[in-house]
């Protein structure tokens, strides 16, 4: 679905221009359970996961021993955001190896400005624009300390990570 679709005629009765707005989400460290080196990493940033999955292998060794392969597994299901180690690569006990975003879920927080934020109401429809796509939102929750809006996403996109500068429409009804 397009949201362009959803867009009203363009005029300041017509939608509600936030003055910022960031994708948020769910944003899961995963650590290495014990120390030594990384022998493999499984997964590249935006692939899919399922909680259990494999991710990163690495060989532990303890004094004495010879090493030991130790499989590093998702803690939940998601999509991989960034890999912070590669193979060859030292990971210390506790330090972050991945970072995942939980189910792929993402909103937008959307900063209004007083006047536009008084004209706010739960289940407006919303267009959220980041990378060049246009995507359906709604609105779901509102922040009156701050003027800020919750924009829950029609269909979940797949492409957009916790952090991302986008751009957000309110459509006044």
């Amino acid at each position: 679905m397009h949201a362009i679709a959803l867009a009203p005629q363009s005029g300041a009765e017509g939608w509600m221009s936030a003055l910022e707005a960031t994708v948020d989400g769910r944003v899961v460290e995963v650590t290495a359970t014990r120390s030594g080196r990384i022998d493999h990493v499984l997964v590249a940033e935006g692939d899919p996961v399922g909680k259990g999955v494999r991710l990163i292998e690495l060989d532990h060794v303890a004094s004495g021993s010879p090493p030991v392969r130790v499989a590093i597994r998702a803690p939940t299901s998601g999509r991989v955001l960034t890999r912070h180690l590669m193979p060859g690569e030292w990971a210390s006990f506790g330090q972050p190896v991945l970072t995942l975003v939980e189910d792929d879920d993402v909103w937008v927080l959307a900063r209004f400005g007083a006047a536009d934020f008084e004209r706010l109401r739960i289940g407006q429809s919303a267009v959220v624009g980041s990378g060049g796509r246009l995507l359906a939102a709604k609105v779901s929750a509102l922040a009156p300390g701050d003027l800020t809006a919750v924009l829950d996403f029609v269909l979940r996109p797949v492409a957009l990570r916790p952090g991302m500068i986008t751009y957000a429409l309110v459509i006044a009804s």
